[in-house]
């Protein structure tokens, strides 16, 4: 190992749960039924007459999240990454899988079928269609159909050979694609496609059904416009005249066919490894799940008012600490209503430690006081879809605010920035349109006056087209509620993702593209940068500032950089990692803290 390579020690993984992503009853021939769940690298195969489970490994020990499963003739269709697989759950094998490399991120973003047979399935973000022959093995791109919006949530194919599409989040639609006519059509009018999302289905009685007044990805049964949609067409229909999906749930607990067999899924979790299941005579069972995790991936780690390490998994959410003086990690398991986001930022005011959660903008209070209860501490106080996707949180040097920000919802630009007064418990969202239109707060400092200096982004993570084109910097007034400067530092960045206000006053900050510079907000001038990306990926909350050694910590993913912040800024050294990190970053007692996919690891800060 070389010399400039620092050794990491892994404390273990704090959270050893998968979340599911996807699932499906199959039935073969004979009339038995396995109950398939897909997560990140790996499936869970359930007989509900034994009871018994095993875990199959996806093809080649590819992990990658599947978002969606379809289930045909026994057999169990998903996607992950840039695979696309067929598993026999009967056999416990995968019968078939191929990578398709058409440059899009994720293979089957929803499934369907033809009378056929022939299995289709859509892709994120360019909405490309493609085709399975479960005869030949022959998969066909009809490529895309779609030139802004990135979720194919839905597809159905009716009788006629007509491909219907849900699309959205930004601007809604329904596309219906005839792939040997080579005829295209759209159902909603261009000045009628606002956010939201349209929405297929092919029923059980064979018949395809649709609308676009659905909200999001998830909520779609609910609208009083259902269509018939039929060879190319939309036919208005009364909602007691459609037919039931084979699809029940929603969002990562939807399950296709499961309705279809001797037995139902009343509940599951993967988490917390059990299936509930109601046989048709009406008994119910509850099987326990057997399967090896490789632990949920860590987010953001933080040091708390009680001086303790606090932190979350990503997919599934769970709540977890490190006592330092123990070596201990203990794991509190799920927090209300968490579900599969994380706690992506922490701020606190006297014994109250204020975390800001994807996905929802829910606002968490922590009393380190008080013990901590699933259900009870932390305590859920506020969801906010105007920052749904939250990056960053600061507590003022007024003792009774925080102030936090991130991304909206989906299908929407621009990130509101919150402010939470701790006493009252009350929370104001100040519209981007108030603040620096369609950008989002992604970073936050304080200056010696009490001003706040913000970072933004340009970013739309949740489908949205970008409306601008560089991000910037600016001053807000907490005490006015309003922004007083605005500055674009470098021109062409695209999101400012972390800021460290030093004792000159000085901004120290990092792009997403690990772009290190230097701000001065007193001259407006850029005085130092530095190109970090030779150093790795950015590692979100990746600055400390240590002031023993008056040396401010940069986290990347491949290394450590020590940087000086007296007068003269420069970098006083750069050691390797051992191990890639992920999530940043907790320095105690000389030593940091930080988070390597689902490790929690920790080196000597001076080594």
């Amino acid at each position: 190992m070389s010399d400039n390579v620092i050794e990491a020690t892994d404390h273990g993984i704090p959270v050893q749960y998968d979340e599911a992503r996807t699932a499906a009853f199959c039935i073969n021939e004979k009339g038995e039924s396995r109950f398939v769940i897909a997560a990140k690298g790996f499936v869970v195969i359930v007989d509900p007459d034994t009871s018994q489970s095993s875990q199959m490994f996806f093809p080649e020990k590819y992990v990658e999240y599947p978002f969606a499963s379809f289930s045909s003739n026994g057999l169990f269709y998903t996607g992950a990454g840039q695979l696309f697989m067929v598993l026999d759950p009967f056999r416990e094998t995968f019968i078939f899988s191929q990578y398709i490399e058409n440059g899009e991120d994720i293979i089957g973003f929803s499934f369907a079928e033809d009378d056929k047979g022939m299995v289709y399935f859509t892709t994120y973000p360019n909405v490309h269609v493609l085709s399975y022959c479960p005869k030949t093995n022959k998969i066909t791109d009809f490529g895309s159909i779609e030139q802004t919006e990135k979720y194919p949530g839905s597809i159905a194919i009716d009788n006629k050979g007509w491909i219907y599409v849900g699309v959205g989040t930004e601007r809604k639609n329904i596309i219906a694609f005839h792939p040997i006519d080579n005829k295209m059509k759209s159902f909603v009018a261009e000045e009628q496609r606002s956010k939201g999302v349209g929405f297929v289905y092919k029923g059980v009685d064979g018949y395809v059904y649709g609308h676009w007044d659905a909200i999001d990805l998830k909520n779609t049964y609910e609208s009083d416009n259902w269509r018939m949609l039929h060879d190319g067409d939309a036919v208005p229909i009364q909602e007691s005249a459609r037919s039931l999906s084979p699809y029940s749930g929603q969002g990562f607990q939807k399950i296709h066919r499961n309705h279809a067999g001797t037995y139902l899924v009343e509940k599951y979790s993967l988490s917390e490894k059990y299936v509930i299941f109601k046989h048709s005579d009406g008994s119910k069972k509850k099987v326990q799940l057997d399967y090896q995790s490789n632990g949920a991936d860590l987010s953001t780690l933080y040091v708390g008012p009680d001086h303790a390490l606090y932190g979350t998994s990503m997919h599934p959410l769970q709540f977890y600490t490190f006592d330092f003086s123990k070596n201990e990690i203990h794991n509190f398991g799920p927090i209300d209503q968490g579900g599969g986001g994380n706690i992506a930022a922490y701020a606190s005011q006297g014994t109250f430690m204020i975390g800001v959660a994807y996905a929802g903008g829910k606002l968490y209070e922590f009393d380190t006081e008080k013990p901590f209860h699933p259900e009870k501490n932390p305590k859920l106080l506020f969801e906010h879809q105007e920052i749904h996707r939250p990056r960053c949180a600061l507590a003022h040097k007024d003792g009774v605010h925080i102030v936090w920000g991130g991304f909206p919802g989906y299908g929407m630009v621009g990130g509101g920035l919150g402010i939470y007064h701790v006493p009252t418990k009350t929370n104001t969202i100040i519209p981007h349109t108030d603040i620096i239109p369609n950008q989002s707060t992604f970073s936050l400092g304080q200056l010696a006056s009490g001003l706040i200096l913000a970072g933004t982004s340009i970013e739309t993570p949740g489908g949205a087209m970008p409306k601008e084109s560089e991000a910037c910097l600016y001053l807000f007034n907490l005490e006015k509620r309003q922004v007083e400067d605005i500055t674009q530092p470098i021109r062409g960045i695209q999101e400012i993702s972390q800021i460290y206000i030093d004792k000159n006053d000085h901004a120290h900050c990092l792009t997403n593209e690990s772009l290190y510079f230097v701000f001065d907000p007193q001259s407006k001038a850029v005085i130092y940068s530095e190109d970090f990306s030779k150093y790795g990926k950015m590692v979100r909350n990746g600055f400390v500032y240590d002031e023993s050694r008056n040396r401010l910590l940069c986290l990347l993913s491949n290394a450590i950089v020590k940087i000086s912040v007296n007068e003269e800024i420069a970098v006083k050294g750069v050691r390797l990692l051992s191990r890639t990190a992920t999530s940043g970053i907790v320095l105690y007692n000389q030593r940091i803290y930080y988070g390597s996919g689902s490790h929690l690891c920790s080196i000597d800060a001076y080594e």
